[in-house]
């Protein structure tokens, strides 16, 4: 039985726990350090991973106490580099949560602190590594759509008010919404095409999530409360979703863009356009992208399941049907966690700290460029 410590025992980890039971790991959480670990302890206690779990204050301490397998980092994003510099000055197999680091600097002083370790940590992108994505990447390495000149990708987020109600809305502790979440897609997208980018313009807008309702005010306390559109109580009981916070949407302390757009070229010159916005709902939801050839196209859809293939010169149309497993991220999470077991036993990372930093350093660049209004390079 491998032993896992655990820094950060929130709603991340708890989910990638539900992925590793699924799978019957033969793991045990041995050790968790999470700075609410009194609340958390009681609620996990009947759980057959928290068994025998020594609780800690701190990750220093747990790392110097408890000879561990592999640690999980499910850190609020500002801390993660912090964290895995931590861990990977012990030499221990790593799952860190992505975005991998927030600034320049964390990056920075993450790549050198992975330097030759790199396969040994498996990264959180769990889109990468999800059914419908590889048999993209086995379409796009075919050679049956020709030269990739053109990505058209795009995110349409129905459970946007969560990066507006929690405290996901300050972007010094996500490093705003490129980094939280176009991080995954561009992450699949150079797998999928194979090529970095190498230069990016970018541009944000808050058009909907802003307001000028006082600073601090919570759902409960306002008198729309079960009237308001994206209050908690709402999304809670109208719309059915999970509810992640209490802030209000339309207050004037809520941070993060609600709508993003970026364009970047590659080595070969191809090109990427990448939008991603925050207020739809339901069915409007839309996550992928369009790989466009000399030969031929391919686009799929995550919550439509499906891969639409066009050949040029056939002329032919075919339709890939994906029914994903239970779980979140179609199928990803589970992956992830096959992943990590297999770095334990002493395998390579297929989501690795080298995608993890290149995917940051194209949300840096995106970030940068955004604020600057113009064409940003981007350095690896």
């Amino acid at each position: 039985m491998k032993k896992i410590g655990f820094i950060g025992c929130g709603l991340r980890s708890r989910t990638m726990l539900e992925a590793f039971r699924s799978l019957e790991a033969d793991i045990e959480v041995r050790a968790a350090a999470d700075p609410a670990w009194r609340e958390i302890a009681p609620q996990v206690k009947e759980e057959a991973f928290f068994a025998h779990t020594a609780w800690y204050d701190s990750a220093e301490e747990m790392l110097k106490e408890e000879g561990l397998d592999g640690v999980f980092i499910g850190t609020r994003c500002s801390s993660h580099t912090h964290y895995a510099c931590l861990v990977l000055k012990e030499g221990l197999p790593l799952f860190l949560e992505k975005p991998v680091c927030v600034s320049r600097a964390q990056y920075e002083q993450l790549r050198e602190a992975a330097e030759g370790k790199e396969k040994s940590v498996v990264v959180s992108f769990p889109l990468r590594v999800t059914p419908i994505v590889e048999e993209m990447k086995r379409i796009a390495d075919s050679g049956i759509l020709g030269k990739i000149i053109m990505v058209q990708a795009v995110n349409n987020v129905p459970y946007g008010s969560v990066y507006y109600h929690s405290w996901y809305r300050d972007p010094m502790e996500t490093g705003g919404l490129f980094l939280q979440k176009a991080t995954h897609d561009v992450d699949y997208i150079h797998y999928l095409t194979g090529e970095r980018p190498v230069s990016v313009c970018a541009k944000t807008a808050k058009l909907y999530f802003k307001g000028d309702r006082p600073a601090n005010l919570s759902c409960p306390q306002c008198p729309e409360y079960h009237t308001c559109r994206e209050s908690s109580y709402t999304v809670k009981h109208i719309y059915k979703d999970d509810v992640q916070g209490e802030g209000c949407c339309f207050a004037a302390d809520t941070g993060n863009e609600d709508a993003a757009s970026m364009i970047l070229q590659t080595e070969s010159g191809a090109l990427i356009s990448y939008n991603q916005v925050f207020m739809v709902k339901k069915s409007a939801a839309r996550r992928g992208c369009r790989l466009i050839g000399t030969e031929g196209s391919a686009e799929f859809d995550f919550n439509t399941g499906e891969i639409r293939e066009d050949r040029y010169f056939t002329p032919q149309t075919v339709i890939h049907t994906f029914r994903f497993p239970a779980g979140q991220h179609f199928g990803g999470d589970e992956a992830l966690a096959l992943d990590f077991l297999n770095v334990l036993s002493g395998g390579a990372a297929r989501s690795d700290l080298k995608a993890g930093l290149e995917s940051a350093a194209v949300c840096l660049a995106a970030r940068e460029a955004a604020e600057a209004g113009r064409f940003m390079p981007i350095l690896y």
